[in-house]
């Protein structure tokens, strides 16, 4: 289906680019919002479940779930929908489109991971499972191709396909879903209920690969790694990789503990455990020898003295040392001035360029200072219109700026600033976006619905209600108008079988239906011309305009005769025509030349075309029969069937 999606457009609104990855029950597709014009990542459930309750169910629990989290961490769902494209109904969801790479081709890559890089990976990973099991939801399905690494390196969750409001929520192996074997919890692979230390197991194979380039457990089967889970314990990870520091190594074989009570308590738990583990990037190690600052001794004398201490020798030894005699006082001072001359010009080696942490959130940027050397004080809050609630909003000293180690950067925070919703419904999508953008605040998840009261592309309804209270930045959430549902006619399929071929298509006709393709078959019960069946069954109620196949008889085979015979018919037609679809229509003419009786209907597509722009038709038709070939109300010819 993959290259028939492109250039598609969903609901009229998603405009499908190109695929991008394969899951294991959808495609996903790069896309532009026309609406909103912004380019994002659509979900597309395969084939084989869209037919399926317990699958549709479950796509539309990954919205649910996914649409109520909202961290940095956490891949943003947009909307969820269905259309009908190609006479097949899609289910989709559309998701934040992360330009970047999967943490599974990085470590594919690199191999191994750096101390560093694992210990911010997993902070990210784990502030978005916290984010999650604060709001009652487990992933179940915690993994290397399901986090998303920016280009900034802002690693990023997706995928809740599996993820269920953790209260009542069970896997077994029954289920129609697991998670990945190689990352899947012991409690996870013996079908018990898995709560949010099931999730750490899992964040903790994945630290385990990303630290030693391999999974904890592999075997030739599923059933077998799932076994592995249950019963073994995984090589020390420090063992594989000698490089992993002490504390990193601890950390991951804590995650991957059998009994889950062994493991941390909560990923709040693993983060503090992990912020510990970070290392200072601008510290430099202590030397062997330390610099001894030269020490003039003041003496009334004409000569001084001076001490050089090596920072092997022990202070007893220092004592002992005798003092050896240095040059003049003239010629030292002049050493001084060339000494701070020096130390003037040289270098700012030891120097450190202060990060910007305008716009992170509070902790975040005290993370962030912290992590690279220096200190971090909250000087006040201020309302703002341009920051969120808990957002930096200035720093001192500003980023790029060159200081010592341990400078301490003072941060203003952002109150936010309250404000009153405006009324949204009524107003189409531009108009709402620029009253929302005058008080502060912007459009968040858009949907549609059909409506017989407000007119089309306009707002319904919104979330936020109007006149509710919120903070400057917060996301409107609305819905618009798709107008009034069409209604779709019905009517009911007359009896044809037994009927006299020119007869059934004038029934077919007068019931509203269409004829879709007509076989004419020998026939011992029925006699020539006659209908021997129908594709749809007497009595069955189907919308107006919809096709029917005919089996007509050919009489018996020993009572044929020469001018009755029926011949299949093989055409071969230059079509001329700018659209992608055409409709293809054959009449039967009379002896004038008249049309009579519709032989053939039926709608094509360029992909019928040979590269020389050919259709080729085959059908059946009475020897000597005279017919027209009509392509979109155009005759392409009169033929006689010989």
């Amino acid at each position: 289906m993959r290259g028939n999606m492109e250039k598609i457009i969903l609901d009229n609104r998603y405009e499908i680019i190109e695929q991008v990855g394969v899951g294991g029950m959808a495609n996903v597709y790069k896309a532009k919002d026309r609406l909103l014009d912004r380019i994002v990542a659509i979900k597309v459930l395969k084939d084989q479940y869209a037919e399926d309750d317990e699958f549709l169910k479950k796509f539309n629990n990954e919205a649910q779930s996914a649409a109520k989290l909202n961290h940095v961490n956490i891949v943003n769902v947009y909307d969820i929908g269905e259309d009908m494209v190609l006479g097949r109904k899609l289910y989709y969801i559309v998701m934040e489109y992360v330009e970047g790479t999967t943490l599974k081709d990085l470590i594919d890559k690199e191999g191994r991971l750096s101390n560093h890089d694992i210990t911010d990976y997993s902070i990210q990973i784990a502030q978005a499972l916290k984010s999650a099991h604060e709001s009652g939801i487990i992933h179940r399905d915690i993994k290397p191709q399901n986090i998303m690494i920016d280009k900034y390196g802002l690693a990023k969750v997706t995928d809740f396909g599996i993820a269920r409001v953790s209260s009542n929520a069970t896997i077994t192996y029954t289920s129609s879903i697991l998670g990945t074997v190689h990352y899947i919890s012991p409690e996870q692979a013996k079908g018990k209920i898995v709560d949010e230390k099931s999730d750490l197991y899992s964040l903790g194979a994945v630290m385990y690969e990303m630290a030693t380039g391999r999974v904890p457990f592999d075997a030739d089967n599923s059933v077998g790694i799932a076994v592995m889970h249950i019963q073994d314990k995984p090589r020390d990870a420090r063992e594989i990789n000698p490089s992993l520091s002490d504390k990193l190594n601890s950390i991951i074989m804590k995650l991957l503990e059998k009994d889950p009570s062994n493991r941390y308590l909560s990923a709040k738990d693993l983060i503090t455990a992990l912020e510990g583990n970070l290392v200072r990037v601008n510290e430099t190690p202590p030397s062997d020898t330390a610099r001894i600052p030269i020490r003039v001794m003041e003496d009334k004398k004409e000569d001084t003295e001076a001490i050089y201490v090596s920072a092997s020798e022990d202070r007893d030894d220092k004592e002992k040392k005798k003092p050896i005699k240095v040059l003049p006082i003239a010629l030292v001072a002049l050493l001084l001035v060339l000494l701070v001359a020096f130390l003037l010009t040289r270098p700012n080696k030891d120097k450190i360029e202060v990060p910007t942490v305008i716009n992170l959130n509070q902790d975040m940027a005290v993370r962030e200072l912290e992590k690279r050397g220096f200190k971090a004080n909250i000087l006040r809050t201020e309302e703002s219109d341009e920051y969120d609630k808990g957002k930096v909003m200035k720093q001192d000293p500003n980023s790029s700026v060159l200081v010592e180690p341990g400078t301490t950067v003072n941060l203003v925070i952002s109150e936010g600033r309250e404000v009153n919703v405006v009324d949204l419904s009524g107003l189409n999508i531009n108009n709402a976006e620029e009253a929302l953008k005058e008080i502060g605040l912007s459009i968040g998840r858009t949907t549609t619905e059909y409506s017989d009261t407000v007119e089309k592309d306009m707002i319904i309804r919104q979330d936020p209600k109007p006149d509710s209270k919120v903070q400057t930045g917060t996301k409107v959430d609305i819905v618009i108008s798709s107008g009034p549902e069409e209604k779709i006619e019905n009517t009911t399929v007359p009896n044809l079988v037994g009927v006299e071929e020119n007869t059934a298509y004038d029934l077919i006709n007068q019931f509203g239906l269409s004829i879709r393709n007509v076989e004419y078959k020998e026939s011992e019960e029925y006699e020539e011309g006659l209908v021997i069946s129908q594709s749809i069954s007497e009595g069955t109620e189907v919308a107006m305009g919809s096709a029917i196949d005919l089996v007509v008889s050919t009489g018996k085979k020993e009572e044929e005769k020469e001018e009755n015979q029926v011949k299949n018919v093989d055409l071969r037609l230059t079509i001329n025509t700018e659209n992608d679809t055409f409709n293809v229509k054959i009449y039967k003419l009379d002896e004038n030349k008249a049309r009579t009786d519709l032989m053939y209907n039926e709608d094509k597509s360029k992909e019928d075309l040979t590269e020389e722009g050919i259709l080729n038709l085959n059908f059946k038709a009475i020897l000597n029969t005279n017919f027209e070939v009509v392509v979109d109300d155009e005759s392409y010819g009169v033929y006689t069937v010989n």
